[in-house]
């Protein structure tokens, strides 16, 4: 993970990313999904600042939301106090119930850097999960974004959230990985008051992108039956939304 989830720029996350995404159309989405399922029980893996967390445990039986960042939590508890969060690693679930349901959302896949720690997490979610339990999460594909960043490796995205303006200048290079498509990503961020930019942080990260092929292998490997595999556009770039089945 990079500088954007400590403590901080957590809340600069939690701002400008409520101007990236429109979280009611992210929930109702996810929403969707699981109601396809006997869904009760539902755990969010990247949860970060819990902005679909309100509307979850407001219409499931049991929510609960687990991060890696201690910082992203807090403000999630700050925003939610009922809520059910939790730190944590997704590569290393330890529940005594299991789930209907388990989420990784915010293309946090991008975040397992090889195929063990793919593994480890596919594995760690499958034993998590009820049988015949629904596994969802998105990942940025690298049959698309590789090509875009080699046309375009320099891009600004803009926020604007409770009447504050944000910027976001992103630098993506792809690192000379042999094995992996790997992305270094260089950010800036920034908060706009006419005429003055001023600059809130610097991040500095690396990231991995996926082709079908190698999310399908993992998947298989781990015991997943999928069931369809969605192409779905963002504010930034598109990615693939895997729904699997617990065999």
């Amino acid at each position: 993970m990079g500088e954007l989830y400590n403590e901080n720029l957590a809340w600069v996350y939690d701002e400008i990313y409520q101007g990236f995404i429109d979280y009611k159309a992210e929930y109702k989405f996810y929403k969707n999904l699981c109601n396809g399922s006997n869904s009760n029980r539902i755990l969010e893996i990247a949860c970060g600042t819990g902005n679909l967390a309100k509307s979850f445990t407001s219409d499931f039986n049991l929510y609960v939301g687990l991060d890696l960042s201690e910082s992203m939590l807090n403000i999630a508890k700050k925003k939610f106090p009922a809520g059910n969060f939790i730190q944590g690693d997704m590569r290393h679930l330890n529940f005594v119930k299991q789930f209907d349901n388990i989420l990784i959302t915010g293309r946090s896949t991008s975040y397992l850097l090889n195929n063990k720690d793919l593994r480890q997490t596919f594995k760690s979610a499958h034993t998590a999960l009820e049988d015949k339990g629904l596994f969802i999460f998105d990942c940025i594909n690298a049959d698309l974004f590789i090509p875009y960043i080699l046309k375009n490796n320099h891009a600004v995205h803009k926020s604007t959230y409770n009447e504050k303006k944000f910027e976001r200048e992103s630098i993506w290079v792809e690192n000379q990985n042999p094995t992996f498509h790997l992305i270094d990503w260089k950010s800036t961020y920034y908060q706009l008051n006419n005429p003055e930019k001023m600059v809130l942080g610097n991040d500095s990260t690396l990231f991995r992108v996926f082709t079908i092929k190698e999310i399908t292998a993992a998947l298989q490997h781990s015991g997943f039956k999928i069931l369809e595999i969605m192409d779905r556009e963002t504010y930034a770039f598109d990615t693939n939304v895997y729904v699997c089945q617990k065999k």
